[in-house]
């Protein structure tokens, strides 16, 4: 476990570190990707699907440390979940797939892009958050935050390149769309 816990730490300190780079150093962005298979896209996923596993797998094996009651962990945890994946599988089909992974695509600002520029790490916070109830860890709370982190700064590391590419109309949308629901700027 304590191999599960170091690594899992540092994947996730490695990614945050990524996004801060992108975010204060433009120039060595890694988010978004430069292209689809550059080394900044496999290590975004690779450390991305390492960090969601290695919280999943610490839940396991921590499972209900924090002894809170099954029928809260199960409505409350597993609703979170379910609610939060419906929201990110929603945001990925309204963008598409390759957009989703950080490739250039059309500009999206209708269906549940209406109400968030970024409803995908919306529903993965969610998810997370849901994860922390459902599994009851203690282990897991420090690092589904620290992940929730991550997800909190990649539109920032996003933004500066959307205005790129999009000029004026993604702009527009930022003035009148929150970032996250209900979160204005």
């Amino acid at each position: 476990m304590l191999i599960l816990l170091i690594l899992t730490g540092l994947v996730l300190l490695a990614l945050v570190g990524a996004l801060l780079v992108s975010i204060f150093i433009p120039r060595l962005r890694v988010w978004p990707p430069p292209g689809q298979y550059s080394w900044q896209f496999i290590f975004i996923w690779v450390f991305t699907l390492a960090a969601l596993g290695g919280i999943i797998l610490i839940g396991i094996l921590d499972w209900n440390s924090l002894g809170w009651p099954a029928w809260f962990r199960w409505s409350a945890g597993l609703g979170l979940i379910i609610g939060g994946n419906i929201l990110a599988l929603v945001g990925a089909k309204q963008l598409g797939v390759e957009t989703t992974t950080g490739a250039a695509g059309p500009f999206v600002a209708t269906g549940v892009y209406r109400y968030s520029r970024n409803p995908q790490y919306v529903g993965n916070i969610l998810l997370l958050i849901g994860w922390i109830v459902l599994s009851a860890s203690a282990w897991v709370v420090p690092y589904a935050v620290l992940a929730v982190g991550a997800l909190t700064l990649t539109p920032l590391a996003e933004e500066p390149w959307l205005q790129e590419k999009y000029g004026d109309a993604y702009r527009s949308y930022c003035r009148s769309t929150p970032r996250y629901f209900g979160l204005m700027r």
